[in-house]
This record gives C-alpha cells, structure tokens and sequence, in this order.
C-alpha cells in the first residue's frame, strides 16, 4: 500500500521537456537580431526613401518579428497544457497568416509601388 505522500507525489507529477539551452539562446539572439535590425531599416527608409533592397527587408524582417511577438503570446496565453486543441489551432493560423503576409509583402513590393512608398504617400495624402 502506498503512504498519502507518495500518492500525493505521483498524483501532482508531470512530464516536462528537455531542456535545450541552444534552442533558447538560438532563438533568443534571433528574437533581439529582427528587433535591432528594424531600426536602421526604418531609419535608412525615412533618411534616404524609398529602395527595393530595404522594401525586401523589411517585407521579410517585419514579419519575421511580428510572428516571434504572436508565438510567444501564444505560448503565454493559450498554453498547450490547459487549451491543447486552441493552441494547435491558434499556431497553424499564425503561421498561415505569416505566410500569406510574407507573400503579401512580396507581391507589394514587386506588381505596385513597395512598401516605403506605400506608407510615405498615406503620410503625405
């Protein structure tokens, strides 16, 4: 027969993950590498106008950032231990709405004017 605390102990555990240091710093230095990178980019955009080269960069490190905010609100809010299926779901749309805004940027910044152009004339208008 078990004692109550070894009951307890076995009634209150859970499986965790591994931790994985160089996941975490990986990700890490890519969280704080979109976030700096931002801020020359949108400098350089409003010093110098509009540039297919920064219009690409920031097609793709604005929703590279903006993705990184989202999961970890995710992660924060709609926890796979409590909400296993909305996490799933709320995951998949995150990444599909990432995609179709990466292809959005794309398409914007090829077949009409990019995006720099695109915010200095809602600016000016």
């Amino acid at each position: 027969m078990l004692s109550s605390t070894a009951v307890t102990a076995k009634a209150n555990s859970t499986t965790a993950h591994t931790p994985d240091r160089l996941h975490g710093s990986l990700h890490w230095d890519i969280e704080r590498a979109a976030s700096v990178a931002l801020v020359p980019l949108i400098a350089s955009q409003l010093a110098f106008g509009a540039s297919p080269v920064t219009d690409t960069l920031l097609g793709v490190v604005l929703p590279l950032h903006l993705h990184i905010g989202f999961g970890a609100c995710i992660t924060d809010y709609f926890n796979t231990r409590k909400t296993p299926i909305l996490n799933k779901l709320m995951t998949a749309t995150l990444y599909a709405s990432t995609a179709g805004v990466l292809v959005g940027c794309y398409q914007f910044n090829t077949n009409d004017v990019g995006l720099t152009e695109f915010i200095s004339r809602t600016w000016t208008a």
